[in-house]
């Protein structure tokens, strides 16, 4: 790794009167930095399924096709946000989320000025690996300068930038098609969020910092006497990335049903979201304003339940994530049912919202639990593996395999794929509660 993106590394410890007003100012800052960077992400990615309609309509590309190009996006994505994660265990954060925010808009602008499948295709590939840098860098912040018991609220507050990103991609995109017009549609979907998504970029770089240690204060678990329930390695920052994938996320069972439980959650996350413009208009009759509106609603319902099951996940069920998970999903089925059946505009558009408002829940704790459940330095290849589940299988076959039914059988398939995937999330979700309560009782009785 360049030296410029290696982890900052320690310095001499400040005087103990500055340490708490020191901490609660870079606190802030780095959750700033966080918080607007992801957001960021989301404008140089939502924004190409806002394109899908004019990909339709202008180049003639079809359902499968589409479906095609989102899914090289996706298994791009999975397997970068992987090895990413792995090696934004020895990265400076900061760093690392500004710049690959930085080549993912640069990538976008690419897409303005193209018009073939192929180098689409091509783009899409590049743009899934520059996304890659953003998710796992973030959560190890999260590790880093939030302790377990505050952890799911300010989590909570950070989940919510990937909603308003995603949720103001819509509006930004359609002013921007007001003035631009439809005739040059390619500037306001791809041209426009890109040069955001730099200023962004410059201001990430520029907010937060790396580690506590790295500007004289001490680790976060020491300052609050806050520590994990899991295995503690002093030597853990001098393991190599191999040590660090085998011995503490490989060997972990829990992570494995993370990975198993987000792959459902993310199938029914993208197989809502990714044909929300196609389906609404194809089939419901919606206009454009109309589905718009719903694309946005999807992810501005989720603000509310990030920040308030958060809270919850600390203060009610003291950490422990999982009930809330199983409860969301349930909601996520009725809301499903109600999307596929109902013929009314205002029920959709609800039934969006509701989908919209529940399945972040357990998208947003299972990514809590993964930094809860390993050690500080094996997060960001902790977050890397279940995000390539995520995409690689779940976003995946939500992305090719949908389009693929959608054209040989329609709908209806897609829509009872969608309930299967409900069922099989809440399983796995209540494996890990079962069994994550056996391991605490034999923490406890071993201390």
């Amino acid at each position: 790794m360049l030296g410029w993106l290696k982890k900052a590394p320690a310095v001499p410890r400040l005087p103990e009167h500055m340490i708490a007003k020191m901490y609660n100012i870079f606190r802030i800052r780095t959750l700033m930095g966080i918080f607007v960077g992801y957001a960021g992400y989301y404008l140089v990615r939502n924004n190409f399924t806002l394109s899908t309609p004019y990909l339709a309509s202008e180049y003639g590309f079809t359902p499968s096709q589409i479906g095609l190009l989102s899914a090289a996006m996706a298994v791009t994505y999975g397997i970068s946000k992987f090895f990413m994660g792995n090696l934004a265990d020895k990265a400076h954060t900061q760093r690392f989320i500004a710049i690959g925010l930085l080549l993912s808009a640069i990538v976008n602008i690419g897409f303005g000025f193209s018009s073939s499948f192929a180098l689409i295709f091509m783009l899409l590939i590049f743009n899934g690996m520059f996304q890659g840098m953003g998710a796992p860098p973030c959560s190890i912040v999260m590790a880093n300068w939030f302790s377990k018991k505050e952890r799911g609220v300010k989590m909570g507050i950070w989940n919510t930038s990937h909603n308003i990103g995603g949720g103001i991609i819509a509006p930004i995109v359609g002013i921007a098609l007001g003035i631009f017009g439809t005739a040059y549609w390619q500037a306001g979907v791809f041209i426009v969020p890109s040069i955001l998504a730099i200023i962004i970029a410059i201001f990430v770089l520029f907010c937060g910092k790396d580690t506590p240690q790295s500007v004289g204060l001490p680790p976060i678990d020491e300052y609050r006497n806050d520590y994990d329930d899991v295995e503690r390695n002093p030597e853990g920052d001098k393991l190599s990335l191999k040590e660090i994938l085998f011995t503490y996320v490989l060997k972990n069972k829990f992570i494995w049903f993370l990975c198993l439980a987000n792959v459902f959650v993310y199938f029914i996350r993208f197989g809502v979201l990714n044909w929300v413009p196609l389906y609404l208009t194809d089939v419901k009759g919606f206009t454009q304003s109309q589905y718009h509106m719903a694309f946005a609603a999807f992810e501005w319902a989720a603000i509310p339940s990030s920040l308030l099951v958060g809270w919850l996940s600390d203060k009610l069920f003291k950490g422990n994530r999982m009930p809330l998970c199983i409860i969301s999903m349930v909601g996520v089925i009725l809301g499903t049912l109600v999307y596929w059946q109902s013929t009314s505009v205002l029920a959709i558009s609800i039934a969006i919202s509701v989908i919209g408002c529940l399945i972040y829940v357990p998208q947003f704790l299972i990514g809590l639990s993964a930094i809860d459940f390993v050690p500080k330095f094996a997060v960001g290849t902790t977050v890397g593996l279940t995000g390539l589940f995520a995409y690689l299988f779940g976003n995946l076959t939500a992305s090719a395999l949908v389009g693929f039914i959608v054209e040989s059988s329609g709908w209806n398939g897609c829509f009872i794929l969608l309930l299967v995937s409900g069922v099989m999330a809440a399983l796995f979700l209540t494996l890990i509660q079962i069994g994550r309560k056996k391991q605490i009782r034999k923490l406890a009785a071993n201390a």
